[in-house]
């Protein structure tokens, strides 16, 4: 008994994996299929019944016509559209390209959501060529991590000891101007500490300079050194050319307003003072935006639309 398969469907799958550059193992995955599954059902030759397959892929593009309609009326109240220069974020990208001009190692911490990360990010987007960039996690935190995501970032194959792997990546670095940016610096442990801070020493045999070394988190690392672990970070301490502590006080009404455009340019001042307020609390500028984000999706940017959405997501403010 021959198979009936849905041609529309069939054309549409085609047309989207070609305009979306999407190849068929993901789509398979966000579709909840096998590739063996979504490639027969394509040839026409699936053993079980079309219709399983047909409904999954209907649900699929429903369900993403819904979130792109969604997206698309609430895109220009956004406040997640791209890069906006706040005082911390502008303050961080001037302490990396120090960092990268005096070639030594600068630590920038503090409370987390104010805008460190979005600094970062557009150095890398401004410099991609002179710029390594990795994330340090919980997991990733360890030597071993460091080096290989560093080998990753500069495309230096890693060997079979750690050593060879970090005399590859120096030879990469030396006689460059790149600068090594180590966002969520938090979770780094002492010897990938260590490690990091001797690429901003200089080649004591041929006088090549090192590299700048740029340490990004919360003040977790800079309160040790200064603390407790002194003794232990002494070295690390001593090479550090400048630290710069960032806390959610410094966050000004003028980076509220350039963040939330549409609310400034209606002149919703009630409205910015909350977000300010929460800004300026434990929840930084992360919070505010997510707050807001979440009420233009709810579409009620009113205050007692902001408030509702804070206290239903337990966001305080000031």
């Amino acid at each position: 008994m021959s198979k009936t398969y849905n041609e529309a469907l069939l054309q549409r799958v085609e047309e989207y994996l070609a305009s979306s550059g999407l190849s068929q193992n993901k789509m398979a995955q966000a579709v909840g299929l096998s590739q063996t599954a979504l490639s027969n059902w394509r040839r026409k030759i699936y053993n079980g019944d079309p219709a399983y397959v047909e409904g999954k892929l209907k649900e699929y593009f429903e369900t993403q016509a819904a979130r792109e309609a969604v997206e698309e009326q609430a895109a220009p109240y956004l406040s997640d559209t791209g890069y906006v220069p706040t005082t911390v974020s502008e303050d961080i990208y001037k302490g990396i390209k120090f960092a990268q001009l005096e070639r030594g190692m600068v630590v920038l911490h503090g409370d987390a959501g104010i805008g460190k990360t979005e600094g970062a990010r557009k150095f890398l987007h401004d410099y991609p060529h002179s710029t390594v960039f990795i994330t340090a996690t919980p997991t990733t935190g360890s030597l071993n991590c460091i080096i290989k995501l560093l080998a990753r970032a500069l495309g230096v194959p890693e060997m079979r000891g750690r050593m060879d792997t970090m005399l590859a990546i120096r030879e990469k670095l030396a006689g460059t101007n790149k600068v090594v940016i180590i966002d969520e610096a938090q979770h780094l442990r002492l010897p990938a500490l260590e490690e990091l801070r001797t690429l901003s020493d200089p080649d004591i045999v041929t006088g090549v300079p090192g590299n700048g070394v740029c340490l990004i988190g919360t003040t977790e690392v800079y309160s040790r050194m200064m603390g407790r672990q002194q003794a232990q970070f002494a070295q690390l301490f001593s090479r550090i050319k400048m630290n710069r502590n960032y806390t959610t006080q410094k966050v000004k009404k003028e980076d509220i307003r350039a963040l939330f455009p549409r609310l400034a340019d209606e002149k919703r001042d009630k409205e910015l003072d909350f977000l300010f307020g929460i800004a300026k609390g434990r929840w930084g500028v992360r919070g505010a935006k997510t707050v807001y984000n979440n009420s233009v999706r709810n579409e009620n940017v009113s205050y007692d639309g902001l408030y509702s959405m804070a206290v239903h997501l337990g966001v305080g403010w000031n």
